[in-house]
C-alpha cells in the first residue's frame, strides 16, 4: 500500500496547486457540557467563535476511553479489530497498537505531508517501535502514558485505571518522569531527549510553544499535518490561578471550577496556535479540527449534561464527542447533525490530502485497505447526508458487553458501562457527581451488583437522546436486526491485546523515567 501512496503523492503534487494544512486538536476527557456551545458558563471565546463560524459536528462519535479512540483515529478501524477494546494501556503493560497497523501519520507522510505530534500518545511504549516517531511522526513532543502531572511531568499514582503495579506496591504519589522530545536518527533509532528541566511549567503552555515553533519553522513547500492530543482537562485537575479565578462565583465545586479553568487554558492555547498560523501565512490554507476523545468523568469535574453516562460507558455521555471543523476554505455557520465516527477521519484526511478541499466530487482518495472509516468530507464541506448509517460502539469480550448503533437505534448487550456508576440523564452537574460517588464505592464488584434489568437494551437515540426509555420489548424485529449486525462485527473482532503488568518497566531501572523496556512486544 505504501508504494501506491508514494506514487499518489507525486501525482497529487502535480495535480493540485496546494494541499491543505491539517491541524487536529484532540481534547482529553472533555465532557459534552465542557464547551461553550453546549454550556454558556464555559469561558472559551476562541473555541466558541471557531465552532460557530465553522461546522459543529453534533453527531460525532468516539470510543468510551482514551486508548481505543486514539487507535481508531490512527488506523480507521474499530477498537475491537485492533485488540484495544478493553481498558487503556497502562504504563507497565507490554502491548500497544500493533506495529502491523498503518497509522494516520504514516499515510499523511506518504502523501507528502510534514507530520508532527505534540501531547499525549497513549498507544503503547513497551518498545521503541511502538512510539510516535517509529509510527510516522517526524517529531514528537510530549508524554507516552495516559496521564501526567501538568507541572512535575510525573505519572500520578491517582490516575484511576492507569495505575501501575509499582504505584500500587509502593503507594508513592508519583512514580516516574515522562516528558520528552523524540526524533528519528539516521540509523533508524529514536533520539529520546528527556526534558527534565520542564518540570515546573504548566504543560499546556509548553505544548502551545512547541506547536508555534513547529508552525514557524515549517517548510511551506510541503503541507503540514499537526496532531495535537493535548491533555486538558484530563485528571489530575490542575490549572494556573488566573484561569481558576475566572470562575469565581460561578461554580462552588472546586473540582468543577478547576476543570472549567483548564478548558479556558486550552482555549488560550488554541488562540495562540491560530495566531501563529496566521502570522506564518498558513491559516488561509488550513483545516482546523477539534474533538474530544471521549466523554467527561463527573468525578473528575467534567460534565456531560444533559447526556446520560460518563467516560468509560456506552451511553451517549461516554461516546458522543464535542467536535467542530473550521477553515477559511469552507462555508461556516453550520450545525451538522449527520453521523460521523472517529474512524472516519483517516479516510477523510487522506481524501483531503489527495484531492484538496474542493476536489471532492470526482476525485478518489487512496485505497487504505480494509478499514471501517468512511470519507466524510462531502458531508462536512457541503453539509450533505452522511455516508454512514451506523457504527460499532464496542465489543469487549473481557467485560462481556457490546453495543451498536444503526440508524436511530442503539442496542446494548450486557452492562453498557464497563466502569461503575452512571449519572442519570438531565441531572445537574452536582447530582451527577453524587450518583457517581454513590455507585463507585462498590469498586470492582459494582459490575456484578448493579441492578440492570435487561440483558439486551434498545433505545431510539434520535427521539430519546437521553436514553430514558428502553424499548426492546416493543421492537423485537429491530432487536434482531441489530443483533445480526453485531454478529458480523463479532466475527471480525480480535481478542483484547491486554497483558499483565511487567515489573521490568519500573522507572527505577531507567534513571527514574518511563521508557520503552523491551526490544519487541
Amino acid at each position: 500500500m505504501f508504494q501506491g501512496l508514494a506514487l499518489l503523492a507525486v501525482l497529487v503534487a502535480g495535480a493540485l496547486s496546494k494541499q491543505p494544512n491539517v491541524v487536529l486538536l484532540l481534547a482529553d476527557d472533555l465532557g459534552w457540557a465542557d464547551v461553550p456551545w453546549h454550556e454558556s458558563k464555559v469561558i472559551a471565546p476562541t473555541l466558541l467563535d471557531l465552532a460557530k463560524s465553522g461546522v459543529i459536528l453534533e453527531q460525532h462519535y468516539v470510543q468510551p476511553i482514551c486508548t481505543p479512540t486514539r487507535g481508531a483515529f490512527m488506523t480507521g478501524k474499530y477498537a475491537a479489530r485492533l485488540g484495544l477494546q478493553h481498558a487503556v494501556i497502562g504504563p507497565d503493560t507490554p502491548y500497544g497498537l500493533s506495529t502491523d497497523e498503518t497509522t494516520a501519520a504514516q499515510v499523511m507522510g506518504k502523501l507528502g505531508y510534514s507530520v508532527h505530534g505534540i501531547g499525549k500518545w497513549h498507544l503503547g511504549h513497551c518498545s521503541w517501535d511502538h512510539t510516535p516517531v517509529k509510527r510516522g511522526f517526524e517529531t514528537f513532543y510530549g508524554f507516552f502514558n495516559g496521564a501526567l502531572d501538568y507541572y512535575t511531568k510525573m505519572l500520578p499514582a491517582e490516575a484511576r485505571g492507569e495505575r501501575s503495579s509499582i504505584e500500587a506496591k509502593t503507594g508513592k504519589k508519583d512514580t516516574g518522569f515522562d516528558f520528552r522530545f523524540n526524533t528519528l536518527k539516521a540509523d533508524g533509532t529514536v533520539d529520546d531527549v528527556v526534558l527534565r528541566s520542564e518540570n515546573e511549567t504548566y504543560s499546556t503552555y509548553l505544548f502551545t510553544e512547541q506547536a508555534k515553533k513547529v508552525i514557524t519553522k515549517h517548510d511551506q513547500s510541503k503541507p503540514l499535518f499537526l496532531y495535537l492530543p493535548f491533555q486538558n482537562p484530563h485528571f489530575p485537575q490542575e490549572v494556573p490561578s488566573e484561569y481558576y479565578d475566572m470562575y469565581e462565583g460561578i461554580e462552588e465545586d472546586k473540582t468543577r471550577r478547576t476543570v472549567l479553568g483548564m478548558v479556558s487554558a486550552l482555549d488560550d492555547a488554541v488562540k495562540d496556535i491560530i495566531v501563529s498560523l496566521k502570522a506564518s501565512d498558513m491559516w488561509e490554507n488550513t483545516i482546523f479540527i477539534f474533538m474530544a476523545d471521549n466523554g467527561g468523568n463527573p468525578k473528575d469535574g467534567q460534565s456531560n449534561v444533559p447526556l446520560k453516562g460518563s467516560k468509560g460507558t456506552y451511553w451517549e455521555g461516554g461516546i458522543r464527542s464535542s467536535a467542530f471543523v473550521n477553515s477559511p476554505m469552507i462555508k461556516g455557520g453550520a450545525m451538522n447533525h449527520e453521523l460521523i465516527h472517529v474512524t472516519d477521519w483517516l479516510p477523510t484526511l487522506a481524501h483531503l490530502a489527495s484531492c484538496g478541499v474542493e476536489h471532492r466530487e470526482h476525485c478518489q482518495g487512496p485505497n487504505l485497505g480494509d478499514i471501517d472509516g468512511i470519507n466524510q468530507w462531502s458531508t462536512i464541506y457541503g453539509s450533505g447526508e452522511s455516508n454512514r448509517t451506523g457504527f460499532l460502539v464496542n465489543i469487549d469480550q473481557l467485560s462481556k458487553n457490546a453495543a451498536i448503533r444503526l440508524g436511530k437505534w442503539k442496542l446494548f448487550q450486557g452492562n453498557p458501562e464497563p466502569r461503575p456508576g452512571t449519572p442519570s440523564p438531565k441531572m445537574t452537574y452536582e447530582n451527577n457527581v453524587e450518583v457517581q460517588r454513590r455507585y463507585s464505592k462498590f469498586g470492582d464488584q459494582n459490575q456484578k451488583t448493579f441492578p440492570w434489568p435487561f440483558k439486551v437494551q434498545l433505545y431510539d437515540v434520535i427521539s430519546d437522546p437521553y436514553e430514558e426509555k428502553e424499548v426492546s420489548k416493543e421492537n423485537p424485529d429491530v432487536v434482531q436486526e441489530l443483533l445480526d449486525a453485531l454478529k458480523v462485527y463479532r466475527d471480525k473482532a480480535v481478542a483484547p491485546a491486554n497483558k499483565k503488568k511487567d515489573p521490568n518497566a519500573d522507572p527505577k531501572y531507567f534513571d527514574g523515567v518511563w521508557t520503552p523496556w523491551l526490544k519487541s512486544c
